[in-house]
């Protein structure tokens, strides 16, 4: 079993064991299973999936940035931000996002935080399997 350990500046989630891991790696997906040799990588936006033998155990996060270690069985991950899939208020997030879409945006500042806050929801809305509206805006 894989023990996954999870950290955010809001949270540190309780250590559980899985099957197995994938990771949303900044330049794709990653696979971990037991006794995966020992590695770090760069995450980007994705969806985390932990895996186990028994389905019910089974949890899809949306994740936003961070890293990720695995060795001796354990993978730990330090990650920007981490919601539960099944927790994810898709409406909430399309207000939010229309917000974000309705505002003029001079400063640049402004704007990479508004470009980074869509982008976080997008993940989000995929994630929860939704259709995300376009951001070309942004």
């Amino acid at each position: 079993m894989l023990t996954v350990k999870i950290i955010t500046p809001e949270r540190s989630w309780e250590p559980k064991q899985y099957d197995s891991v994938t990771l949303p790696a900044f330049d794709g997906q990653v696979g971990i299973l037991v006794n995966h040799a020992p590695f770090v990588c760069q995450l980007g936006r994705g969806v985390l999936r932990l895996r186990s033998k028994q389905a019910a155990n089974d949890l899809d996060l949306a994740l936003s940035g961070g890293v990720a270690q695995v060795a001796d069985n354990e993978v730990r991950i330090l990650a920007e931000s981490v919601v539960a899939v099944d927790e994810i208020d898709d409406e909430a997030l399309l207000r939010e996002l229309h917000l974000l879409d309705d505002k003029d945006y001079e400063d640049s500042v402004e704007m990479a935080e508004a470009q980074s806050k869509a982008f976080w929801i997008a993940t989000q809305l995929k994630a929860k399997g939704k259709t995300v509206p376009d951001l070309k805006k942004f």
